[in-house]
C-alpha cells in the first residue's frame, strides 16, 4: 500500500533542508548553479542558514524553502532556495517566487531598523516526472503587448509630484485639474490664496449636474485646508451655483460652515472624537432645518454626509 502523498512531501522536504543544512553541500551547490556574475564576487565562506520558512501559498505543501545569508561586495544578501516537488511545472512559478521574495523583504524590514533591502536570488530546483516547459520570466505571464511590458512592468515607478508641476499645466484638465490643484496647496498657510483656479473649474463642472463632486471637493478644503476668512470663502461656495441652485449652494454654506468651526475646534481641543461626534450632531442639526426648507431628501444626504439610515427617524417624524 503506498503512503499518502502528503508523506511523500515532506519526506522531500525533510531530505532537502537536512541536506542543504551542512555547509559543505551548501557550499558546493551554490559553485555549481549561481550565476556567474553572482558566483565571482559572493563569498560562500560566510553562508548562514536563516530559520523559518518565507512562502506563504494555497500549495505550500508541495514546496520547500531554504535562505541563506552571505556577504556580496561587503554587502549582506540573501540565497533562497525553492525546491518544487510538484508532480508537473507551474506556469505560474515565476508570480509564485516573486510573492516569496516580497514574503522575505517585509520579513527582514520587520527584523531590521533600516529601511534597505538585502538582494534576493531564487533558484528553483525542479525534480518532477514530466520535463519543464515554462518561462522563467515573470514577464511572459503578463497578457499586454510584449513592447509595454518590457517597458513598463515592474520597472521604477512613475512619480507624480504636484509640486513640480505649475498650477498652469495641471489647471489644464478640468476634473481632474480640480483634484490636482487641491492636493497640492491642502498643506498652504492659507488655502484662500490657492482658490482661484478650483473655484473656476468648479463652476463650470456645477453645470454637469455635478453637485455632489463640488460638495466633496468643497468639503474637503473646509475640513483639512487653513483658511483665514471664511466670509470670503462662502462668498466663492455661493458664486459657484446658479440662481435656480440657489438652494443647494445655502445647504453647502451651511454644511461647510459647521465642518470648518468644528474642525477648528477639534484641533484646538485635541478631541478628534469630539470633534467627530460634534460634526454629526451639527449634520444632523443642518440636515432638519433643510427638511424644514422642504428640500429633497438626496439633496440633504449628499450635502450632508448623512445615511439614509440617519435620515430616517426624521423622514419618518416629519410625516407625522
Amino acid at each position: 500500500m503506498t503512503s499518502p502523498k502528503v508523506h511523500i512531501t515532506k519526506a522531500h522536504d525533510h531530505f532537502f533542508r537536512m541536506a542543504m543544512s551542512d555547509k559543505h553541500v551548501a557550499r558546493e551547490f551554490f559553485e555549481a548553479h549561481l550565476p556567474e556574475e553572482i558566483r565571482s564576487v559572493v563569498d560562500l565562506n560566510c553562508l548562514e542558514l536563516q530559520s523559518g520558512s518565507y512562502i506563504d501559498d494555497m500549495r505550500q505543501e508541495s514546496i520547500a524553502d531554504i535562505l541563506f545569508k552571505t556577504i556580496i561586495k561587503g554587502q549582506e544578501a540573501l540565497l533562497y532556495l525553492i525546491v518544487d516537488h510538484q508532480s508537473r511545472p507551474d506556469k505560474l512559478m515565476p508570480f509564485r517566487v516573486l510573492k516569496y521574495s516580497c514574503n522575505i523583504i517585509d520579513q527582514h524590514l520587520k527584523d531590521t531598523a533600516n529601511k534597505s533591502i538585502p538582494l534576493i536570488v531564487p533558484l528553483v530546483v525542479y525534480h518532477g516526472k514530466k520535463p519543464w516547459i515554462f518561462s522563467t520570466n515573470i514577464n511572459d505571464l503578463v497578457d499586454a503587448p510584449k513592447e509595454l511590458v518590457e517597458t513598463y512592468f515592474l520597472k521604477p515607478f512613475k512619480l507624480i509630484d504636484l509640486h513640480r508641476i505649475e498650477d498652469a499645466v495641471i489647471k489644464q484638465n478640468t476634473w481632474a485639474g480640480v483634484v490636482g490643484l487641491t492636493l497640492k496647496h491642502i498643506f498652504a498657510k492659507d488655502m484662500l490664496l490657492h482658490l482661484d483656479d478650483i473655484i473656476h473649474a468648479l463652476k463650470i463642472i456645477a453645470q454637469s449636474q455635478a453637485e455632489h463632486f463640488v460638495g466633496m471637493v468643497l468639503t474637503y478644503i473646509a475640513d483639512r485646508g487653513k483658511i483665514s476668512n471664511h466670509e470670503a470663502f462662502l462668498n466663492l461656495v455661493q458664486s459657484i451655483f446658479s440662481s435656480e441652485k440657489e438652494e443647494e449652494a445655502m445647504a453647502v454654506s451651511k454644511y461647510l460652515t459647521t465642518t470648518e468651526y468644528l474642525y477648528a475646534k477639534g484641533k484646538a481641543e485635541g478631541k478628534a472624537e469630539g470633534k467627530a461626534e460634534g460634526r454629526a450632531q451639527e449634520a444632523i442639526r443642518v440636515a432638519l432645518g433643510m427638511l424644514e426648507e422642504g428640500l429633497d431628501e438626496k439633496i440633504i444626504t449628499r450635502l450632508t454626509g448623512l445615511t439614509k439610515e440617519q435620515m430616517d427617524p426624521f423622514l419618518k417624524s416629519k410625516v407625522h
